[in-house]
């Protein structure tokens, strides 16, 4: 039965489809409560069905990250440089989001990516959403838990800055 639904969820059309649904939830605020639980829910069901390992750096981290996403749209998430502290990487999948200019859906919407990291011993912050960039596709930097992100700036903060 876990083979079936792992198979389903695993493919790009019903991500792009969860995350559409997702998003109408995370454009109003009424529905804060329920868009963290479940893309908190969601993230915990990827671990129950892929049983990542824990990243021992940061380069781990980024492609367990990866590894995470449906394998048949793994072309959607790269990896674009690598530090010794951080890992930045991009999605390429249209979000529903993009040209918005709702960053805070898109900061609730990624807690999806945040919970994914934290089990795998990593920290993720979205530096810039296609919600308000411009650009096709979102920024990311990933960490080692416990490492710091306080000189990241996260792009929701980043447009309230502005």
């Amino acid at each position: 039965m876990l083979g079936l639904l792992k198979r389903i969820l695993e493919k790009q059309r019903v991500f792009n489809m969860t995350l559409k649904l997702f998003s109408i939830f995370a454009k109003r605020s009424y529905f804060d409560n329920l868009t963290e639980w479940v893309t908190r829910k969601t993230a915990r069901l990827n671990i129950l069905l892929n049983k990542p390992v824990t990243g021992t750096n940061v380069k781990d981290l980024a492609n367990s990250w990866i590894d995470l996403m449906p394998p048949d749209g793994s072309s959607n998430f790269k990896v674009d440089m690598i530090t010794n502290d951080t890992a930045y990487t991009e999605i390429h999948l249209h979000c529903p989001l993009r040209g918005t200019g709702n960053v805070e859906a898109c900061y609730k919407l990624m807690n999806y990516d945040r919970q994914l990291m934290s089990a795998i011993g990593g920290d993720l912050v979205v530096l810039e959403s296609q919600s308000n960039s411009g650009k096709g596709f979102c920024r990311l930097a990933i960490r080692k838990k416990g490492s710091g992100t306080d000189d990241l700036i996260p792009a929701h903060i980043k447009a309230v800055q502005s």
